[in-house]
């Protein structure tokens, strides 16, 4: 198989996009790591957080075939970033390729809430995502059995979605629906069972997410 061409960053100068194949950048952190040196580049990532109207987040439960964090309970979806495509391009062509769901990606408070009106009694069969934080963060992930410190330049999305989920073959192993409160107490209940991006975003953007569930919840 051939590595797919992704976006990395310096990590002392994150300005220029770097084109790189998948494979070597993370070869290349690991070996970083394990002469005790730090991460030389960030990639760019997607994350997102899918909720039902209900105020559910959809949490995914990693295959044990993945190379990064297999078997762990995830994050609703995410993905690299290849090199040219931008972050809203490749949310939703994530949202159909791990969890076969079409979706609309929007920019500003104002767009989302005019679309989740007037789609409102769509949901079932496409989400609205919104955009809510562009972050640099240094985050462990299990590559294989070893922990390596990788920088992850990620655009964080909050979505919802009332429909049924789909999971690929080798992306996941099924999905998970959790209250936010009940997903706070498994996770400080068994951590290792959670992926560390799952546990960051969880915990940083807790008042976001609460705003809004609120939001969703509304009708």
């Amino acid at each position: 198989m051939v590595s797919e061409i992704i976006t990395t960053y310096d990590a002392e100068s994150p300005v220029t996009a770097i084109q790189m194949k998948r494979d070597d950048f993370y070869r290349e952190q690991v070996d970083l790591s394990k002469k005790g040196k730090k991460p030389s580049k960030a990639v760019a990532v997607v994350n997102v957080l899918m909720f039902d109207t209900k105020g559910e987040i959809f949490i995914q439960k990693r295959s044990s075939v993945k190379a990064h964090n297999p078997g762990l309970f995830d994050k609703s979806m995410g993905g690299h970033i290849r090199f040219g495509d931008t972050a809203d391009y490749t949310v939703m062509v994530e949202t159909i390729q791990e969890l076969q769901i079409p979706s609309i990606v929007l920019r500003n408070d104002q767009d989302f809430i005019k679309t989740f009106d007037l789609l409102y009694e769509y949901l079932n069969s496409i989400a609205i995502v919104k955009h809510i934080d562009t972050k640099n963060l240094t985050l462990v992930k299990k590559i294989k059995s070893d922990d390596v410190p990788v920088i992850n330049r990620f655009d964080l999305y909050f979505g919802v979605y009332n429909g049924s989920v789909k999971t690929v073959d080798r992306e996941a192993k099924g999905i998970i629906l959790y209250t936010i409160d009940d997903l706070k107490e498994s996770i400080e209940a068994a951590p290792t069972l959670f992926t560390n991006d799952l546990a960051m975003l969880i915990s940083r953007y807790n008042q976001q997410i609460l705003e809004f569930i609120k939001l969703i919840k509304k009708k």
